[in-house]
């Protein structure tokens, strides 16, 4: 007996130590009551999202049972502790300990235009106490697309058309994107152009190509495809009202000298895409009232001859991932001539001290390149290229100061050096921006694709994860 008793009073002692033992039924709090995944497509499933669970009590607490509502069935599958089940039970929680479940969906094909809804639910028992943390998620069906385009196409709005890998637009034949159009791109996918593509969007149904992760944290992700490319036989192209986005290079054009591809675009958005914007050598290309921003190198890059003009455009470059050493505007004679390019009411701004390199001598830039009533970011004294007749009432040294350039909000603010800066002569062939919104008529037009409006002020932006909620 006398060793009896200090062994029971050892393990006693360990039990004390043991933050599982003597475990109780007890009170929980979650992460979130509800999950919510952003669209995503029938077949495909969804990026994994997370819930945290918490003890409360000071005590450890015994989870009789989680589990999934909709069971084996349900669209939803979870995976708590490592293990992917529909249902776990008796799982301890240390006093203060978290457990995570990890939560995806993938909805099947609905075949109906509009997104399908879904819900379920996970549920939790741990004896009196209970709680539920509801599951939602919007499914959308789509049109695959596995085959080039061989023949004329159109393109309508409703479900999104989805490129794997590589499409073609073949000579002699048009694809139309029609307004409302959206084109989701796979990672790696890529479009080739040989003949035409019209993306006919409007101001009320704008055209996308972008990303098909939807979810919010990818919408400004670059390089998550390789782009559109427009090869030297491709002609008539058009670009209205149209964002493309999240590529390598958005848009390239490779023409030659017995070749010249053209490109007209108004009120077009490219960004955030990992190598350029907008990419062409010897080429013919028309672009108004356009944004060019958020890429790895020069945000617009022109080389080997051509005729490029851009009125009423914002190009501008901030880079967060790396060092950025090209400036947003590049323009280079490379293995054939100079391009012959013309800045008329626009922005060229960034984050570098020159966001515009032409790379000649001074008395070849005067033959090809023009600027006026814009503002572009030149560092005058480094810029061996520069003179002054050939910037025409535009402002090298001061900010264009956008409402908030790092969320991608390109609008001037009331302070901006924009204001009613621009030439009036292009305001009868031009009198809207980008956004549809009228130019004034008397007063000088904004420069930039972005006519300040009257009360404009910076979007407030989202909260992050909301607090705990408990469950009793």
């Amino acid at each position: 007996m006398r060793h009896i008793i200090p062994f029971l009073l050892i393990v006693a002692a360990c039990l004390s130590c043991d933050p599982l033992a003597n475990s109780v039924s007890g009170r929980l709090a979650f992460s979130s009551d509800t999950i919510s995944f952003d669209t995503l497509f029938s077949g495909y499933g969804s990026a994994t999202l997370e819930l945290r669970i918490k003890n409360l009590e000071d005590t450890p607490v015994l989870i009789d049972r989680i589990w999934l509502g909709g069971g084996s069935g349900s669209p939803f599958r979870i995976n708590i502790d490592g293990q992917p089940v529909a249902e776990a039970q008796n799982i301890t929680l240390a006093r203060g300990d978290s457990i995570f479940i990890f939560i995806i969906v993938t909805i099947d094909p609905s075949g109906s235009d509009l997104p399908l809804a879904v819900t379920d639910s996970v549920n939790f028992l741990s004896g009196s106490h209970s709680g539920r943390v509801i599951l939602e998620a919007w499914g959308q069906d789509v049109r695959l697309v596995t085959e080039d385009i061989t023949s004329p196409a159109v393109w309508s709005e409703g479900k999104p058309y989805v490129i794997t890998g590589h499409l073609l637009v073949d000579t002699l034949v048009t694809l139309t994107l029609e307004p409302g159009t959206r084109v989701y791109m796979h990672h790696g996918a890529e479009v080739t152009v040989a003949g035409t593509l019209v993306a006919a969007g409007t101001p009320e149904k704008r055209i996308t190509i972008a990303t098909d992760r939807l979810e919010k944290e990818y919408r400004d992700v670059p390089g998550r495809w390789k782009g559109v490319k427009f090869q030297s036989c491709s002609r008539g192209n058009i670009l209205n009202h149209t964002d493309i986005r999240n590529a390598q290079i958005a848009v390239e054009i490779e023409g030659h000298p017995a070749s010249v591809p053209d490109l007209t675009m108004n009120s077009t958005t490219l960004m955030h895409n990992s190598v350029a914007s907008l990419a062409a050598s010897n080429a013919d290309l028309f672009a108004v009232n356009s944004l060019f921003a958020h890429s790895g190198f020069s945000t617009v890059s022109l080389s080997e001859g051509g005729n490029y003009e851009f009125i009423h455009c914002t190009i501008s470059n901030i880079w967060e991932y790396s060092f950025r050493y090209e400036p947003a505007l590049l323009i280079s004679a490379g293995d054939g001539t100079m391009p012959a390019v013309s800045v008329i009411n626009s922005v060229i701004s960034g984050s570098l001290p020159g966001e515009l390199l032409i790379d000649a001598p001074a008395a070849e830039v005067e033959s090809w390149f023009r600027a006026d009533s814009s503002l572009i970011k030149v560092d005058t004294l480094t810029a061996d290229w520069y003179s002054t007749p050939l910037f025409r009432n535009v402002i090298t040294t001061q900010s264009p100061r956008f409402i908030d350039e790092n969320s991608w909000d390109f609008r001037p603010d009331t302070l901006s050096p924009l204001l009613d800066r621009a030439g009036k002569s292009e305001m009868k062939l031009w009198p809207a921006d980008i956004r549809n919104k009228q130019r004034p008529a008397f007063d000088g037009p904004d420069i930039g694709a972005f006519e300040r409006q009257e009360g404009e002020k910076r979007k407030e932006k989202e909260t992050g994860m909301a607090g705990m909620h408990v469950r009793h």
